[in-house]
């Protein structure tokens, strides 16, 4: 999958499992799979860098 351009961004503290993906960036401007919640860390003033990076890659479009 990675000849593909998909990125393994984050595994378990044990690396058994995937946590995170990325496509890379030349196939897809912004595509991130995570398993948890970026939302449940943003707050309105402090917002989760994931979210800060899709506004900032959305804006440039």
């Amino acid at each position: 999958m990675e000849k593909k351009g998909l990125i393994i961004a984050g595994t378990s503290p044990d690396d058994q499992l995937v946590e995170a993906i990325e496509l890379s960036r030349n196939i897809h401007p912004f595509f991130v799979g995570v398993q948890f919640h970026p939302e449940y860390k943003s707050r309105p003033l402090d917002p989760h860098p994931i979210f800060v990076e899709f506004i900032r890659t959305a804006s440039k479009r």
